[in-house]
This record gives C-alpha cells, structure tokens and sequence, in this order.
C-alpha cells in the first residue's frame, strides 16, 4: 500500500526539520569557527606593529594572513565571510583595505594621503563600510560603498567621533564620541541623522561599542570602576551590566561571537602584554586564548556563520514561517 501526504503537511515537515538543523547549526559550535585578529609576535617587544592573524575560537591553529614590515590592524570580517577589513599603513597614512578571507588580493579603498582611516566596520548586508576618518582634520564616521566609491562624512562634528558599529538589522550605526567633554556611546541612523547619547558618565571613557548578533545588547568598556572593563546594555542605554572585574588590566576591544553565547576581548595585563579572551555572554568563564609572552594580541572580529549576521533573527522569521505554515 503506498502512502501519501498533503503537499501542506510535507511543506511544514520539511520546514520543521530545516529549523532544526538551523538551531543545531547554531547552538553547536565547531571546529570551522574562527577569530581574526592582529599580532605584533612578529615584530619584537614594544614594536607597536601587527600582522593580521586567525585562529579556531579556542585559540589554537594560528594561521599568519599578512607579512609586515607594515602594520595591520582594525579588524572586521564581512558578514558572508569571504573578505576582512582593515586598516594599514602601507603606503604611509593609514588606510582602509579589504583582502580575502585568506590573504590575499589586498585591495586599498581609501588612499588618503596624509590623513588617518581606521577602525572599519562592514554594513549587515555587506554593500558598505563604515569607517572613521581624520580627513576633515578632525576625526569623523564616513562610509562609503564597499568598493571604496562615494564617501560620505556622516558625523560632521568638531569633536571626536570613532569606532563606528552597524547594528544587525541595519538602522542605527554605534559610535564613541567625546562631543559632550569626555567619551560616551552614541547611536545614530545610517544616513548620520538622529544622534542619541546612550552612556553619560562624566568621570568615566566609554567606547568600543559592540552590538549583540540579535541587536538586544551593545557590549562596551568603560573605565568607570577605575581601570577599563567589558560592559553591556540594552540598546537605549539603559541597565549597564559590568561583565568583567580585573584590577590593574585594562580590558577593550568586545566582540561578540556570532550565536552571541560569547563575548572575546583584549586585554593589557600586569606584565604589560595584550592578550586576548573569551567570556560568555554573562561574564562567566573567562579563558585566555593567546597568552603570546612575545608581543601583543588585539581581537578584531569572529568569523560569521554561513546562515545570518544574526542567527536569531532568521530563526524567528522562520518559526514564524512554521506556525504560519501550520495555522494554514
């Protein structure tokens, strides 16, 4: 006897057990999950100049992409995988590059002589880099296509803006900026328009804002407790969560891992060394992953995974695909 099934039930099946495999994808970390980041172990003690690294997410594997005697640094792979972003001053200034996810074709997107690019930060859907710049003679966020075409200064502020971070959905763009005296983190669209204080401490530096994969969290670091630690807070500012509590270390540079289970930082120890780390998403566990005793370690970005930018936000639309399917 042979049995057959309603095209609807044999549509939601299939798109039951795609969701499955989606959320095993995701919970499931492997061996395929990877960390770009800069290292000056090249170079000698103090040299103050990085070649770009990667590395699995427990620190093991490292593999050299770049080879000075330039320095590369300001880390940030793009959201399908395929190129890194960064900031080298091969030619002299500083500028913004993009290469392929392992090395090669560097190509140089902003060839501003005499000015300074830095700290790029990919769009979700990979059509644009943001990126900070000193070209106006002051430090401003552009972005400009992900060619390198049509830069547009998006902050026009006599003050220092940096560090630019697009959240996952694409509407707001994160930033530090000492326009009220002193660092705070700010938010602000894409096109530069709607600028909104998130921290005001004026006693402490807040900067290096870091938006959660699902866009409900900014990670930041912030000296407010006397020496610079990992925080986060929701996305209007409110409820900061200190996640990190080292006396005598400075901790920077959050990046989120790409499920947003963990958070990877650097730190400047007490034998003057940056090493970097990993914590979970609540601060616990944390574990040194280079421990590199012949020069400094800076994390740049973790590798996206091949489904989202954010995991959660596909999952949600295809749950809702599922109970719309099954309503049907």
């Amino acid at each position: 006897m042979r049995i057959t099934f309603p095209k609807r039930t044999l549509k939601r099946h299939f798109t039951l057990l795609v969701g499955l495999l989606i959320v095993l994808a995701v919970q499931v970390p492997g061996a395929a999950v990877k960390m770009v980041f800069e290292s000056s172990r090249d170079f000698g003690e103090f040299e103050f100049r990085y070649n770009i690294y990667i590395m699995d997410a427990d620190g093991k594997n490292l593999v050299r992409l770049t080879q000075g005697p330039a320095s590369d640094e300001d880390l940030d792979w793009s959201p399908d995988g395929t190129k890194i972003a960064f900031a080298s001053n091969r030619k002299g200034s500083r500028d913004i590059y993009v290469m392929d996810a392992d090395g090669t074709n560097p190509i140089n997107l902003t060839q501003n002589l005499k000015r300074s690019d830095r700290f790029p930060d990919w769009s979700p859907d990979g059509s644009q880099i943001a990126f900070t710049s000193s070209q106006d003679n002051n430090y401003e966020i552009y972005v400009m296509n992900a060619n390198g075409t049509n830069p547009i200064n998006l902050t026009q502020h006599p003050e220092f803006d940096m560090s630019p971070d697009w959240s996952p959905d694409g509407t707001k763009i994160a930033f530090s900026s000492d326009r009220d005296g002193d660092s705070e983190i700010y938010v602000m669209n894409p096109d530069g328009t709607n600028p909104i204080q998130l921290t005001e401490d004026p006693w402490a530096l807040d900067s290096c804002p870091s938006w959660s994969p699902d866009g409900t969290k900014i990670a930041f670091c912030s000296d407010r407790d006397g020496d610079l630690e990992i925080y986060v807070m929701n996305p209007d500012g409110t409820n900061p969560v200190q996640l990190t509590h080292d006396l005598w270390e400075e901790d920077f540079s959050p990046s989120w891992s790409a499920g947003g289970r963990r958070i990877a930082f650097s730190s400047y120890n007490h034998v003057l060394r940056m090493d970097i780390y990993v914590i979970n998403a609540d601060g616990s566990n944390r574990v040194n992953l280079t421990q590199n005793q012949g020069g400094d370690d800076v994390i740049g970005s973790w590798h996206p995974t091949p489904l989202a930018v954010s995991p959660q936000q596909k999952l949600g639309v295809l749950w809702g695909q599922i109970k719309q399917d099954t309503v049907k």
